[in-house]
């Protein structure tokens, strides 16, 4: 697993000994709601998981909407993949939907807790592997945007 290489085998251990870390889910079943609250991240090890947005049509101020928001899919994760940190490091509500997307889909879903209770060594080794995470996927978006934004304007 890319997120735990800086981790020793002994680091590793401790974490895989932690009680209730590891889940296992069904396909279709939700992992994680958007709007909702969380304070764990999740690594995939195995199956896939698929990332939704529930997209509300625009209404105006002072109205409501009768429409049903509609999901959209955002991407599919493999094995290795960690999902649910951003909502953990800011204490803020889920801004996706995460779905198993295939029959069997096993977590290891990482608490604040849990990381709280390793010594700060290995507490370090959690936030460098965050912010790691964190620049690899703003590159990936500044990817895709410069390429959207040079197919649209081949398009013109």
């Amino acid at each position: 697993m890319p997120f735990f290489k800086e981790f020793s085998d002994q680091e590793k251990s401790k974490l895989f000994e932690a009680p209730g870390i590891f889940e296992k889910h069904e396909n279709g079943k939700i992992i994680i709601k958007e709007r909702e609250f969380g304070a764990a991240l999740y690594v995939l090890l195995t199956g896939s998981v698929l990332i939704t947005k529930s997209i509300v049509a625009p209404v105006r101020e002072g109205h409501i909407s009768l429409q049903e928001p509609q999901e959209i899919d955002i991407v599919e994760l493999k094995a290795g993949s960690i999902f649910g940190e951003v909502s953990m490091l800011t204490n803020r509500p889920r801004n996706t939907n995460a779905y198993a997307n295939s029959e069997q889909v096993v977590v290891m879903k990482i608490t604040k807790e849990i990381i709280e209770k390793f010594n700060l060594v290995i507490q370090k080794k959690f936030q460098d592997q965050f912010v790691l995470t964190l620049i690899q996927r703003l590159d990936d978006i500044n990817k895709q945007y410069m390429q959207l934004k040079s197919s649209i304007g081949k398009g013109q």
